[in-house]
């Protein structure tokens, strides 16, 4: 996947299905998707068709959408990040499934890397998953299944943050 774009605050994106191979041609940049986004997209009609991993990278993909405006996630913010990173986290960031809005946390004015969740194979048995949703549990006075659990870490991987996402 060399010509595949790094997502840095959703470094797992094509493990994670944000992704379909595709030569359908990008509603942003007319080129065969490659990789083509298969994620949520919050805009107002008409839908985009096809937008290519590049074009979601890049920040092209608001060609491809009425007015520009759009979000690939429906989030708040734990602490409001500058303007340049909370644009790329929401615009540049490939979604994932959510029950609900949830908060994307945020560690010295920089939004974490989205992992997955508690359940995921490749967290299920990560000591520092398992203390992020154990802190969140102690923080919310209730056990959290790591079903529920949306697990972030820092960009240099040092601390790992759960959120909630209930269905």
């Amino acid at each position: 996947m060399s010509d595949a774009p790094f997502f840095r605050f959703h470094p797992g994106a094509y493990e994670h299905g944000c992704f379909e191979q595709s030569e359908e041609t990008c509603a942003a940049c007319g080129r065969a998707c490659v990789w083509k986004y298969t994620g949520p997209m919050y805009a107002h009609p008409p839908e985009p068709g096809a937008i290519c991993a590049r074009c979601v990278a890049d920040g092209n993909a608001a060609k491809a959408v009425a007015d520009g405006g759009y979000s690939l996630h429906d989030l708040s913010f734990d602490v409001e990040p500058s303007e340049d990173l909370a644009k790329e986290v929401e615009q540049r960031t490939p979604g994932f499934a959510t029950y609900n809005p949830f908060v994307w946390p945020v560690r010295d004015g920089t939004p974490l890397a989205f992992l997955g969740f508690g359940e995921d194979a490749e967290l299920a048995g990560d000591a520092k998953a398992k203390a992020a949703i154990a802190a969140l549990a102690k923080e919310m006075g209730a056990e959290i299944a790591p079903v529920y659990a949306m697990i972030f870490r820092t960009l240099d991987g040092a601390d790992y943050v759960a959120t909630l996402d209930l269905d």
